[in-house]
């Protein structure tokens, strides 16, 4: 939390000090196939990728001080992660399947090039923040089944810090149609005997007034 705050009002403060014209809002939504990045023992894993939302709200402040085109974006979203991990020890099969929820924060700086009066494309880089909120841990032994907290001992980690990735075309000024990726960098795995990384492409709708 200490490290978002600082970006955070580094923000508002500039677009308290744009003009108005140069500022924008809306609100956002998109689908996420999320998955891990799981290494153990120097062993890579696919675990099964999980369906899931984000939506919330959007801001945009043009940056002509850079050049024209340029602009600052950052999102406040309700955000489902998550992945299924399956194994067999000993003949036995057991499963994971992860299902956070977090606050998401994404941070960027992104280029729009019009193409027409009603038809624009544009791309955006930067990173993002994670802030789980609740969320369960679908845990089967292979004989019974427990739902404890995805934020518990046997679950994930509350903060996830990443890089983010997105793409997408603008129609009549309002509308921005993307996709993306989101890239996790830290290990989110609280007891595990190796790594795990957040992972998750996503594709959505923005509407901005």
């Amino acid at each position: 939390m200490r490290k978002i705050l600082p970006l955070f009002s580094l923000f508002l403060l500039i677009a308290a000090g744009s003009s108005a014209q140069g500022l924008r809002y809306g609100i956002t939504g998109a689908m996420n196939v999320s998955n891990y990045a799981v290494e153990a023992g120097g062993i890579s894993y696919d675990p099964e990728s999980r369906l899931g939302f984000k939506a919330g709200f959007r801001m945009e402040l043009d940056a002509p001080f850079i050049t024209d085109g340029f602009y600052f974006d950052m999102e406040a979203l309700l955000s489902s992660r998550g992945a299924k991990i399956e194994q067999v020890v000993e003949g036995t099969y057991m499963s994971n399947t992860v299902r956070p929820y977090y606050l998401e924060i994404p941070i960027h700086i992104g280029y729009r090039y019009d193409l027409g009066d009603n038809l624009g494309v544009f791309a955006s880089f930067g990173p993002y923040f994670g802030i789980g909120l609740f969320g369960t841990n679908k845990v089967f032994d292979g004989e019974n089944t427990t739902k404890p907290d995805a934020f518990g001992d046997s679950g994930v980690k509350r903060f996830d810090f990443g890089l983010g990735l997105q793409g997408g075309v603008q129609l009549f000024d309002h509308y921005r149609i993307f996709l993306g990726y989101d890239w996790g960098l830290l290990d989110i795995a609280q007891e595990f005997g190796g790594t795990v990384n957040n992972r998750n492409f996503y594709f959505g709708m923005s509407y901005m007034f």
